[in-house]
């Protein structure tokens, strides 16, 4: 007999609580769907909002084809984020705190209107923004062995924590597939991209979002923040390091680990 619901709901609970490694879910639900994996996640949501999380914004993942198609997906996926999980440009993050901790840079939107499918495009999505900010999302590989794509989905995309880097830029009169990013890791440049590797641009990529979730039932709310997926080359920090992220026009993020 394959896991129930709750039992992985269980196991992906113990994982993001207690951090440490689980086993992917599909290691005893092998044909587990995609629409299954959001149908666990969701509960992953209740039971930790029950715990007095609270829900203020959404993350977009796997906004790459070679993401996509390392994961076994064919197309991008979604999670909440949690208030929890938010830390300053310049903080200090423990690295204690994660199973195994990645970076990624990515722009995020602030809503300033409510925001679901269906018949979203990049241009309403824009009219219903209020800015956009330099972000590190820093992920939490919470799975040993090799997970799929619906494992993913099913851990809430391996959402941790966000690290919000200033100002809050509007966006309006802005190409952000041509927004350049430096990344540097303890000084030195590792990476050099365009917002152009988020499906074209991080507006297609929030759009996408709405949509998606409209299809669920759901959608965005004022005040949300939204993270539209990877720009660079992602890294793995230890304690020590410090990173740095400049954008052309959104200013920049940084932190460092301990």
């Amino acid at each position: 007999m394959g896991m129930t619901t709750a039992a992985a709901v269980e196991r992906l609970l113990h994982g993001r609580l207690d951090h440490e490694a689980t086993a992917p879910i599909t290691a005893d639900m092998p044909e587990l769907s995609l629409t299954e994996a959001y149908a666990i996640q969701r509960e992953v949501e209740r039971a930790l909002v029950s715990r007095g999380g609270r829900i203020v914004g959404w993350k977009v993942g796997f906004t790459t084809s070679a993401l996509q198609e390392a994961y076994g997906v064919s197309e991008p996926v979604l999670a909440f984020l949690l208030d929890s999980g938010f830390l300053n440009s310049g903080d200090a993050v423990a690295t204690s705190r994660f199973v195994g901790l990645a970076l990624e840079v990515e722009v995020a939107f602030v809503m300033k209107a409510p925001l679901a499918g269906p018949g979203v495009s990049p241009a309403s999505a824009l009219r219903a923004i209020e800015g956009a900010v330099p972000t590190f999302e820093l992920v939490d590989f919470r799975h040993s062995g090799k997970p799929r794509g619906v494992d993913a989905v099913a851990d809430g995309v391996y959402a941790s924590a966000v690290v919000l880097g200033r100002p809050l830029v509007s966006v309006k009169d802005l190409d952000l597939s041509l927004e350049g990013v430096v990344l540097e890791q303890n000084g030195q440049i590792v990476a050099t991209n365009t917002a152009a590797e988020v499906l074209g641009s991080p507006l297609n990529s929030l759009a996408w979002l709405a949509n998606t979730l409209g299809a669920m039932g759901r959608g965005l709310s004022t005040g949300d923040l939204i993270m539209s997926g990877s720009i660079c080359k992602v890294l793995r920090p230890k304690a020590g390091d410090s990173v740095r992220a400049s954008f052309t026009r959104l200013g920049s993020v940084g932190c460092r680990f301990v």
